[in-house]
Order: C-alpha cells, then sequence, then structure tokens
C-alpha cells in the first residue's frame, strides 16, 4: 500500500503499516478486521500466530542470526481505537477508514481521533515483524482487544502462551519519558426512573447545547482542568428560574475516557431570551478561569422540532439536577514524590443521559494507590444512596505500581542517554495501561512502556509529533539489539 505524500518518508514501515491500519475500522470490540489483517500479514512472512480465545493476536517473531537463544521478549499494544469526531464531521467509524492530514510536524486526522493511540505502536511491532534486518531476540508480539472500553483483552491473555519475562509496552505518548507504572481504574454506573408528566407551562421547546470544549483523555489531560460539558449544561439550567423551564431530556459525554465535549438538554421553556442571557454570562464567567487553549466553547440555543407535551417531572428533575452538580470531577490528588505534575486520584463525569424518563450516569475513577480511592468512592456511593438513585461497580483494573529496580528500565535508559546525549524521565501515566493486568498474569517481569509524542488523544485534536517517531523506532531498535 502506497504512503500518502503528506507522511514522512522514514520510518518506512512505520508510516506504511500506521496507513495501513487506519484504513481498517477498528473501535473497541470491533477488532476483528484488523485481526484479521494481523494475522494475514504474519502469514505473508511465515510467521506462526495464536488467537485467543477472547480474540487477542500473539506474532511469535524468531531471533535473528545470533540471537536465537537469546529471552524472549514480548512487544504490547492494543488494537482498537477510541472514536470521536466534531459534530460537523459525518463518519461512520464502523465502516468508514480515518482520513489523515498533515500540519507542519504532526499528522492529524480530519475532525475525528487519529488512532495512533495505540496505532503507531501497533505499527512498530509490524514494522519488527518485517524487516529481517532488525537485530532482535525472539519476540511475541502481543495484540490486545477492547483496551479503551475494558481491558478485555488484557484479562483474557493466556499466559501459558507468553514465555517472555521482559516487556516493551508502545502506548504511552511522551516522547522522553520512560514510564513504569500506570493508574488502576474503576467504572460506576449510577440508574434511576423519573416519571414523565404533562407540561404545565406555556412555551416553546428549545435545544440548548454546550459545545466545542476541548475534551481529552480523562487520564492523561485531566490535570489541566478542562471544562466538561456536562457540568457547563448543568450549572447553565441550574441558572435560570426554576418556574420558567421544564425538563425533557438531556445527553452528553462520548465514552469513560474523553472528558466530554459536547451536551446538551431539550427544554420547555418560557422565554428563549432569558435562556440565551443566562448561557452568555455563565460562559464569560467559566471562560474567566478556564485554561486558555480551552475558551473556545459555545452556548447556543436554538428551536426544538421535540414533542413538549410531557416532560420530567419537576420535582424529580430537580434533584437529578442537583445529583450532577454535586458529583465529582477533575483531579483529585497528586503524587507527591514524582518529578513532574503526576495526578494520583481523579474522577470524570464521562456520560449522562436523561432519555423518556430514564437517568444514567457513567464516571471513571483513576488511582495509583487502590487504598487512596476508597474515599472517593464513598462519596460518589454516598452521593447516589442520598438521592436514592441505583449504583453499580464495573470494570476494575489494576494499578502497575512503579518498580524501579528493574534492569529493562536501567538498559532503555542507558539507551537513550547515549542515543540523544541527555538522561530520559522516569515516570508513571494516570491513564491506564495494561502492564499492571499482564504482570499479575505472566508473574513477575520486568516492564517499561515508551513512544513517540501524541498530543490530544481520545479526542478530534489527537495528534502525533513526525520526528519522534523516528526517534522512538531508532531507540526500540537499539534496545532490541542490546537485548
Amino acid at each position: 500500500m502506497q504512503i500518502p505524500a503528506h507522511f514522512p518518508a522514514e520510518p518506512v514501515d512505520i508510516w506504511k503499516y500506521f496507513h495501513a491500519i487506519n484504513q481498517i475500522p477498528r473501535p473497541s470490540r470491533q477488532e476483528e478486521k484488523f485481526r484479521e489483517y494481523i494475522v494475514a500479514e504474519a502469514a505473508i512472512l511465515k510467521l506462526k500466530t495464536h488467537v485467543d480465545e477472547v480474540g487477542n493476536v500473539i506474532v511469535y517473531v524468531p531471533g535473528t542470526v545470533g540471537y536465537e537463544d537469546h529471552e524472549t521478549v514480548i512487544i504490547q499494544n492494543h488494537m482498537d481505537m477510541v472514536t470521536d469526531a466534531t459534530p460537523d464531521r459525518k463518519i461512520n467509524f464502523s465502516l468508514d477508514p480515518i482520513i489523515t492530514i498533515r500540519e507542519g510536524d504532526w499528522i492529524k486526522a480530519d475532525r475525528t481521533t487519529l488512532g495512533a493511540d495505540n496505532g503507531i505502536g501497533c505499527a512498530a511491532a509490524m514494522a519488527l515483524m518485517n524487516d529481517a534486518s532488525i537485530a532482535h531476540p525472539p519476540l511475541e508480539l502481543l495484540f490486545t482487544i477492547d483496551e479503551e472500553t475494558g481491558l478485555k483483552g488484557a484479562w483474557g491473555v493466556d499466559a501459558k502462551l507468553l514465555k517472555g519475562k521482559k516487556m516493551i509496552n508502545l502506548d504511552t505518548e511522551e516522547w522522553g519519558s520512560l514510564y513504569i507504572g500506570c493508574a488502576g481504574g474503576i467504572d460506576y454506573e449510577f440508574k434511576k426512573a423519573a416519571n414523565m408528566v404533562s407540561s404545565k407551562i406555556e412555551g416553546s421547546v428549545v435545544k440548548i447545547t454546550a459545545g466545542g470544549f476541548l475534551g481529552g483523555h480523562s487520564g492523561v489531560d485531566i490535570h489541566e482542568q478542562r471544562g466538561n460539558a456536562i457540568k457547563f449544561l448543568m450549572d447553565w439550567i441550574s441558572s435560570l428560574d426554576p418556574d420558567s423551564y421544564e425538563i425533557i431530556e438531556w445527553r452528553g459525554g462520548k465514552a469513560h475516557n474523553i472528558i466530554p465535549r459536547d451536551a446538551f438538554a431539550i427544554l420547555k421553556i418560557k422565554d428563549q431570551s432569558a435562556v440565551e442571557k443566562a448561557g452568555a454570562e455563565l460562559g464569560l464567567r467559566w471562560k474567566s478561569f478556564m485554561p486558555e487553549n480551552d475558551r473556545q466553547f459555545t452556548a447556543s440555543v436554538e428551536k426544538s422540532h421535540m414533542d413538549g407535551s410531557e416532560v420530567v417531572a419537576p420535582d424529580e428533575a430537580a434533584k437529578l439536577l442537583s445529583f450532577l452538580l454535586a458529583f465529582p470531577h477533575g483531579a483529585h490528588a497528586y503524587d507527591l514524590p514524582s518529578e513532574k505534575e503526576l495526578v494520583a486520584l481523579s474522577n470524570n463525569l464521562a456520560i449522562t443521559l436523561l432519555v423518556r424518563g430514564q437517568f444514567y450516569l457513567q464516571s471513571s475513577l483513576r488511582f495509583f494507590d487502590r487504598g487512596e480511592c476508597i474515599g472517593l468512592e464513598n462519596q460518589v456511593v454516598s452521593l447516589a444512596r442520598g438521592f436514592g438513585i441505583e449504583f453499580s461497580k464495573n470494570g476494575e483494573y489494576p494499578s502497575w505500581k512503579p518498580v524501579r529496580e528493574n534492569k529493562l528500565l536501567d538498559l532503555v535508559a542507558l539507551k537513550y542517554q547515549t542515543l540523544f546525549e541527555k538522561k530520559a524521565k522516569i515516570t508513571a501515566i494516570h491513564a491506564g495501561l495494561e502492564c499492571g493486568i499482564l504482570r499479575d498474569k505472566i508473574g513477575p517481569i520486568d516492564a517499561v512502556s515508551f513512544g513517540p509524542t501524541i498530543m490530544g488523544a481520545h479526542s478530534p485534536q489527537e495528534r502525533v509529533l513526525v520526528p519522534t517517531v523516528a526517534t522512538f523506532w531508532q531507540l526500540l531498535k537499539e534496545v532490541l539489539k542490546a537485548l
């Protein structure tokens, strides 16, 4: 497959595979076409593969000449990508390819997520199996499914299929940093049925929208205090005279790991100008303290054709509104010993729906220390109980606690310093990597994660910094040569 003209010429195999990967739809839980592509490429190269019961792929790559008897190394990535687009971009992520563009030193997508998270890592792994000139020990290229929505692939890995006791994960996004730890996480869901009643006010039906927030990755970007569109929407509604409106429905957020960029509500209102004025005033207030790069959001009001004869019972709607206003969002604690700004505990108020009287909320808690998270859990659970809302805990996964006594880390750090004449940052990431789960399943292994610079992951602003892909590839090859 020909590389697009706007792609860099080198490293040729990484860009070739990244382009090919972006032609293949791969939302979470829909990785089958990408899996088939990996298996087909491995078959052409006469490499043994194994597809396990949940759909993970392992490609077994023999060591090159002189490395045949060296210790096996696991190279790990996930196949799925977060799918999000701006409201004006029409795309079916289950069918359509990702269209890429170049802006200076950045490759990005046309108003959608790019899939560099974790597509660049997958492309690098495929480049390793394709280039026989790269010196390396035996490799087990592990491609997992469903990392972004529940880490189902990592949970389903059969450790008996892996011999490696050293693992390199290629799913981090800050070139120059070597990651030896990541956050664990828990998803909570909240549900409640509300009565629908006949509307009592005379007025019009409108759609109010909080849109254009920067959003981003709920782990990597949570410390930047970016705006949460759901919080803005609830703040807006609560600022209205309670007797001037009735709620028909609301919707906000895309996924548990995305800071909500857009949210809207359908209201029956008496005075549209009052709603517009309240949105404008709230926008000015928020922009007075929001990060400078997240002040482009809008608060709009437009007529809706939705039937306004039935609304959520006002007393019940008020309680749900209060629940969301009180619900925690953002960073809650920082890792004090860290040399960089590193969140240790956070909560993302991710998705809310109030449709035909059915209320739903999903939130995502992240932590380094499981014990520290208990207090935040108690807070959200107590809120739910106080407001009479059902709740359930889903999808808990462990943190990867940093281990600095790590021979693989020592080697990677040494190679980085030798190649680039400066020290790498050795740190952890508040996002969830699969390393914690895999280390628990495989047993004691040395693990490290690194990758090129990717900004705006989990949002339509996602982009990868071109020069760092070449240096990332250089480091990976040198590490494997030394192993």
